[in-house]
């Protein structure tokens, strides 16, 4: 059972609340798109979410481009990732932004448990209501969601986690043994294979023929970036970082039937001025609602129905067990 202590507080002069344990300590700005600003494991207070850096923490305008603003943090992309038309048959061409909607918009408190925080928003493009519910148990941040379809159609939705995990030249992506290739589907013309490109994993190759490992973090002076996505029959059910000198890992699980598609978001000095790692389980692949919803690879949710899935973020110190129980 939950047992959090839940606070009003500040984070960088805006309105937050913090879940905290006897081990961790998460931040949650209600206003700013429910971002998670802070998850701290308290035994060796060590952050594991990048900060705002020089960039002002401001609310959002609608629409806006991601790039743009603090780009810290743990945001929750909603219902789509890239800018796109909606592809119906509620409203069809109805303009999604950038990086979905929810992280522009100010989430409500709801009612919730002792020891939870419900927080809830209202789509504004398209009739869903979103919650998510955060605790703390132990070393683990428990992300329960639902989504609600109020309009009179079916709705064609992506959610997608976007948690920019702070990372060092010693930091190792993690993913499940079976995990053998990935899919390119960005390139900032830096040397990796274009788009569309099926890559092992970790050992590839680069567009030279370079022997790679995609599983390794450079340093911001490279101004790189990689998006790769687990090809759709390679559903994994959790993902995690380890630093290899320290031992510090964290680990991310979720149901597969329900959140059945996992993107990995490399950046290295190319938009945020620090290297960083987002694993993003997502229930559609790929970045582009349009796009997912002609592969026929998106949730589908009938008029009047509703979904519900959860993510537990857990850390560590030592003893990574890989893979979970």
């Amino acid at each position: 059972m939950p047992v959090s202590n839940i606070v009003d507080t500040i984070w960088h002069g805006m309105d937050a609340v913090t879940i905290e344990g006897d081990l961790l300590r998460a931040t949650i700005i209600p206003g700013l798109g429910a971002k998670i600003a802070s998850l701290v494991d308290k035994r060796i207070n060590h952050e594991w979410l990048v900060g705002p850096g020089s960039r002002p923490v401001r609310p959002v305008p609608y629409g806006a481009t991601w790039p743009e603003h603090d780009m810290s943090g743990w945001d929750e992309m909603f219902p789509t990732i890239n800018a796109c038309p909606y592809p119906g048959p509620t409203a069809p061409g109805t303009p999604l932004p950038d990086h979905g909607e929810v992280w522009s918009m100010p989430w409500n408190g709801e009612p919730a448990k002792e020891g939870e925080l419900t927080l809830a928003v209202t789509g504004r493009a398209l009739p869903y209501h979103l919650t998510r519910t955060a605790s703390v148990e132990g070393p683990s941040l428990r992300l329960r969601y639902r989504v609600v379809n109020q309009g009179p159609d079916r709705l064609s939705m992506l959610w997608a986690a976007h948690p920019q995990f702070t990372c060092t030249a010693e930091t190792r992506i993690l993913l499940p043994p079976e995990v053998d290739q990935v899919l390119r589907v960005y390139d900032p013309g830096m040397g990796w294979q274009p788009n569309g490109v099926v890559q092992k994993w970790p050992d590839a190759l680069d567009r030279d023929g370079h022997p790679v490992r995609l599983d390794r973090v450079g340093a911001v002076s490279r101004k790189d970036c990689r998006k790769l996505y687990l090809t759709p029959e390679q559903r994994a059910n959790w993902a995690g970082l380890v630093d290899a000198t320290s031992g510090n890992w964290l680990r991310l699980t979720w149901d597969a039937i329900v959140v059945p598609y996992l993107g990995v978001w490399v950046d290295e000095g190319c938009f945020n001025t620090v290297s960083t790692v987002a694993l993003e389980p997502t229930t559609g692949f790929y970045d582009s609602l349009a796009t997912a919803s002609e592969a026929g690879r998106v949730m589908i949710l009938p008029a009047q129905t509703s979904q519900e899935w959860e993510v537990v973020v857990e850390v560590g110190t030592e003893g990574i067990p890989w893979p979970p129980h």
